[in-house]
């Protein structure tokens, strides 16, 4: 019988030695969350796109968590979704208990408005990406079929506030393409301002595109709404909105960077992830856990029910992107400001 030599008994040992270590890993992590709960918080109300979703993650990735802790949803619904965001980075604990899917427009926000923001996005602790989402601007069909319409007459849009997609995208056609868009906010969450198109309180309302699937499915398709524009990094695949222009293509040039800038970010529309100060183990078992979840055949099958649209990032490559979008050129993000109407105006001296 062969012994080994000393390379290869080295070889062995340590191939050992790391065997034990990531057990030892594993074994602490896992006697960590025994017992504990883990709360995934949203910054919307229920019934809506956001709630569907981390509730759906929720249902299929509590059960992979290691020590089978408690998994529980916490809707913490304010200022756009910034107070649970605040909430999340400033407050919460920062142990592995805690995760997060905030709203898309938050990486933005702390570039072109960062008032009341108390979160940097970059330092977040990325878990994944379960969604790329279209936003549309929505309106009842009786009153607006397209885009032309809303430049002729004035349209009531419900949004929730100034820090969210509801508003953004409204308030930039109306400075960008003239539309007479009338924005009034106040409603929590996308279920309410439907209800509000309903009544005829409001007559159209931005949000995404599965949103409408989840609280009004059996107007999709229908002559009931007309999706007026819809925004994202390429059109949406679903039929009933074919033909439907993207937002970049229906302003002018001097505002095309600002429409890419907006649309951008809709592209990782349900990240996932937990503050800064998270232990490296707890971070990447819930990176396990997460892209572990994205591959299910039951969490798919849920989600093709749910009729979710799936585009699965990894936590590294949300961290890329983030990143990348911190690097837009300062000019852009003033402009964009500007045309939100985020940008204070000075008083003038009299």
């Amino acid at each position: 019988m062969k012994t080994l030599g000393r390379i290869g008994a080295a070889a062995v040992a340590s191939a050992i030695g790391l065997s034990v270590t990531a057990a030892a890993h594993a074994d602490a992590v896992s006697e960590f969350y025994d017992g504990k709960t883990v709360r995934f918080y949203i910054g919307a109300s229920p019934g809506g796109g956001y709630d569907v979703y981390m509730r759906t993650l929720v249902q299929h990735m509590g059960k992979r968590l290691p020590g089978k802790p408690n998994a529980i949803v916490v809707n913490m619904p304010g200022s756009g979704g910034v107070k649970a965001s605040n909430y999340v980075y400033n407050v919460a604990p920062k142990n592995g208990t805690t995760v997060i899917t905030p709203f898309w427009t938050h990486p933005l926000f702390q570039l072109i408005r960062p008032r009341g923001i108390k979160f940097d996005m970059s330092k977040m602790r990325w878990i994944g990406n379960m969604a790329a989402l279209n936003s549309m601007v929505v309106a009842m069909g009786s009153v607006a079929k397209t885009l032309d319409d809303a430049k002729k007459k004035e349209i009531v849009v419900a949004a929730s506030g100034k820090g969210s997609e509801t508003y953004i995208f409204p308030q930039f056609l109306n400075r960008s393409i003239n539309t007479k868009f009338k924005i009034v906010t106040g409603y929590r969450g996308t279920a309410k301002m439907t209800n509000a198109m309903e009544a005829g309180e409001a007559h159209a309302r931005g949000g995404s595109w599965q949103s409408w699937n989840v609280i009004r499915p059996n107007w999709v398709g229908t002559d009931r709404i007309s999706v007026l524009v819809q925004a994202g990094i390429a059109p949406h695949p679903d039929p009933n909105v074919k033909g439907v222009p993207m937002l970049v293509d229906v302003v002018p040039a001097e505002y095309k960077p600002i429409a890419q800038l907006l649309s951008v970010p809709v592209a990782m529309a349900r990240i996932v992830g937990s503050p800064p100060g998270i232990p490296r183990d707890r971070l990447m078992a819930l990176r396990k856990a997460f892209d572990a979840t994205m591959k299910d055949p039951a969490f798919l099958a849920d989600a093709k029910k749910r009729k979710m649209d799936l585009n699965y990032l990894s936590g590294a490559d949300v961290e890329a992107n983030i990143a990348s979008l911190m690097k837009t050129p300062k000019d852009i993000l003033k402009r964009t400001s500007d045309v939100l109407g985020y940008t204070k105006k000075k008083k003038t001296k009299k």
